[in-house]
């Protein structure tokens, strides 16, 4: 999407130390990934006409997917939680669409993504609450109360996540992210909201184990 060279030393140097890192995260070496990211961060500066391309990678696609890994192997019901967490994520994205299609009605920024409505938005939050809610009672998490409040806030950077990635495709005058997926924007498209979500999940569930 950024026009990377992908035979460039910082390319792979990057790449390499992204992969080790996840190798460290899946065996719960924590430090050594903060060590290596650093180090990544440091390199990218002084070898990269797109040093913030290189250092982002680190932040918005590794480290969702560092918590992704960590949660399901080491977490007390992680699989639970990310379960959770895609159940939130899916009644956002599909609510949005339903909703804004069949409504329509005003545009939401229509500079960033033209087919996203208000109505889209406010009904992904509904459902945000709506399904958070009855997964948590079912599998009694949290009480009803934070269930509702996580799912809101979730739904709520869940749709943040969708314009930021329409948002990059703008900037750099691309319609897809990918051809991986025919029919669609590409992978970053399934996965633009629940990257965000996933890192505001994982705050929830720190301050929530420590309260």
């Amino acid at each position: 999407m950024f026009n990377l060279k992908y035979f460039k030393l910082n390319f792979f140097i990057n790449l390499i130390l992204i992969l080790i890192n996840f190798l460290f995260v899946y065996n719960n070496f924590i430090l050594i990934p903060i060590f290596l990211t650093f180090l990544g961060i440091f390199f990218s500066l002084f070898n990269s006409s797109k040093c913030l391309v290189a250092i982002s990678s680190y932040f918005y696609l590794a480290l969702p997917f560092y918590i992704l890994i960590y949660l399901n192997k080491y977490y007390l019901d992680g699989k639970i939680i990310v379960l959770w967490l895609l159940c939130i994520v899916w009644a956002s994205d599909s609510s949005a669409y339903i909703f804004g299609s069949i409504i329509k009605g005003k545009k939401l920024f229509p500079s960033i993504s033209p087919n996203k409505t208000w109505a889209g938005f406010i009904f992904s939050l509904v459902f945000s609450v709506i399904s958070s809610s009855i997964f948590s009672f079912y599998f009694n998490i949290i009480n009803i109360y934070q269930a509702m409040l996580g799912g809101l806030i979730i739904g709520f950077f869940t749709a943040l996540g969708d314009l930021f990635e329409s948002y990059l495709k703008r900037i750099n005058d691309k319609k897809d992210s990918s051809k991986l997926i025919p029919g669609h924007g590409g992978i970053l498209d399934r996965l633009d909201g629940f990257l965000f979500a996933i890192v505001v999940m994982f705050i929830f569930i720190l301050l929530w184990s420590n309260s």
